[in-house]
């Protein structure tokens, strides 16, 4: 085999080794959010789930669009518009959005794991006053 042939053939498997990683990673990821989504409905009922958030934040979209895709019941309480929310969440002294709030647990970001693994216990204390 040439030296050209024999680099040729160093490309492919090294692009077949990256093919396969990054396709066992983007399965591995589907698989554990589609877990995740499974248990959060199987145990999550109205009112487990308040998720503290402002009108422009690029992540709280991102988990109303995760909860409604995989339909997930939860509230949403919008720290700048109602003033009991805001006043829940600067309570906890979370540095910005979305703040979960799971069943007397709370959560800076949205993690679909931890959300599923928190609707799974038992709850903690009374959940804050809902929006109106």
């Amino acid at each position: 085999m040439s030296n050209m042939a024999q680099r040729r053939h160093q490309w492919w498997v090294l692009a077949g080794i990256l093919l396969v990683f990054v396709g066992g990673s983007k399965g591995w990821s589907w698989w554990t959010q589609e877990r995740a989504a499974a248990a959060a409905r199987q145990f999550a009922r109205p009112g487990d789930i308040t998720m503290y958030s402002t009108v422009n934040c690029f992540y709280c979209a991102k988990a109303r669009d995760w909860l409604k895709s995989h339909q997930v019941p939860w509230q949403e309480c919008d720290v700048e518009l109602d003033a009991v929310c805001r006043q829940a969440f600067e309570a906890q002294g979370a540095p910005g959005t979305p703040l979960m709030h799971v069943k007397g647990r709370w959560h800076l970001g949205f993690d679909a794991e931890w959300l599923s693994q928190a609707l799974q216990l038992a709850p903690l204390k009374p959940t804050p006053p809902s929006p109106p």
